[in-house]
């Protein structure tokens, strides 16, 4: 049986459980599940937990139906699919891991993605135009060039809506708090909604594996708030795949064009729409969730089985 480690960023091996969420484990469990029946099983660990002399995993957690999560031990992956966050230490880390196992996306691929700055500039056309701020200063010298009453400030490689500031131009040198290098970017007035699919604030979320459109949803945020994230109070909904709107197309295959050279690539595209419904790319995300909410769960065994696909053909099982 072939063996693939998910892995992931900091953890603490005494956790009594890999999950702290219930929802979660139960979707790595049937992910875990599904696999098997293909002949894989699966490991889920901490970079932390890798011997970079003796190049193993010390420690992973497994899951089978009938023993439940287990502990195992000094663990040799035939491929790693990654699911870390964005981070210099857990870049360098990753790197010297990927000396001898392969990554499922490229390094190179998420690295791309990760950066916000780098892809509001390769795709400029459908992005809007980005500055680096990192003080007040700075700040202050940009606000004139930005059109719009409210304007966004996000850090350069987080997801999930961790850290984004969404704040009008009045209230920002007093409200602003900069950490880090952050990215500066015009407000989307989404509130026009989407054609024909929805007419609130929103963003639409694309998730691809390679070329094609996994499935689509759309997420809306909680009364008061702009952001959508799950994370942040947003609700979701799932848009059929047939009904995505025409307007997208040149920009997805613009994308996987550009993109093309990376195969395999497991992905997704955040989108708004303007007040003309003009579509716009928000972000890209190298790692889409494995978790499902109640409403995607109908998509879940179809994207976890395209993802296995994945894992078959880069084995050459296929």
């Amino acid at each position: 049986m072939k063996k693939i480690l998910i892995l992931f960023g900091k953890s603490k091996w005494e956790n009594t459980t890999p999950f702290s969420n219930k929802n979660f484990q139960e979707s790595y469990e049937c992910f875990y599940s599904l696999a098997r029946q293909e002949g894989i099983q699966m490991y889920r660990a901490s970079y932390q937990w890798y011997d970079f002399d003796k190049h193993f995993f010390k420690y992973a957690w497994t899951y089978t139906d009938k023993s439940g999560w287990e502990r195992a031990y000094d663990i040799k992956p035939d491929l790693i699919y990654d699911k870390t966050s964005a981070g210099t230490e857990t870049y360098f880390r990753k790197e010297l891991i990927a000396k001898n196992y392969r990554f499922v996306n490229s390094l190179r691929f998420t690295y791309v993605l990760d950066d916000k700055l780098i892809t509001s500039m390769i795709f400029h056309k459908w992005s809007k135009k980005s500055w680096i701020v990192n003080n007040p200063e700075k700040l202050q010298k940009i606000l004139p060039k930005i059109k719009s009453r409210r304007f966004v400030i996000k850090p350069i490689s987080e997801s999930g809506g961790k850290n984004v500031q969404i704040l009008e131009r009045e209230e920002a040198l007093e409200k602003v708090i900069f950490s880090n290098d952050y990215i500066i970017q015009e407000f989307i007035d989404s509130s026009s909604g989407i054609p024909r699919i929805s007419e609130n604030m929103h963003d639409l979320r694309l998730v691809f594996v390679n070329n094609k459109i996994s499935y689509a949803y759309i997420r809306e945020p909680a009364e008061g708030n702009y952001l959508a994230n799950l994370s942040q109070g947003g609700s979701l909904s799932i848009v059929p795949t047939n009904e995505v709107p025409k307007s997208l197309y040149p920009i997805i295959r613009c994308v996987n064009r550009v993109f093309e050279t990376f195969n395999p690539r497991i992905f997704s595209i955040d989108f708004m729409f303007d007040e003309k419904k003009r579509p716009w790319i928000v972000e890209l995300n190298s790692m889409p969730g494995l978790y499902f909410t109640p409403q995607e769960k109908p998509h879940m065994l179809e994207l976890y089985q395209e993802i296995i696909e994945v894992f078959l053909k880069k084995l050459e099982l296929k």
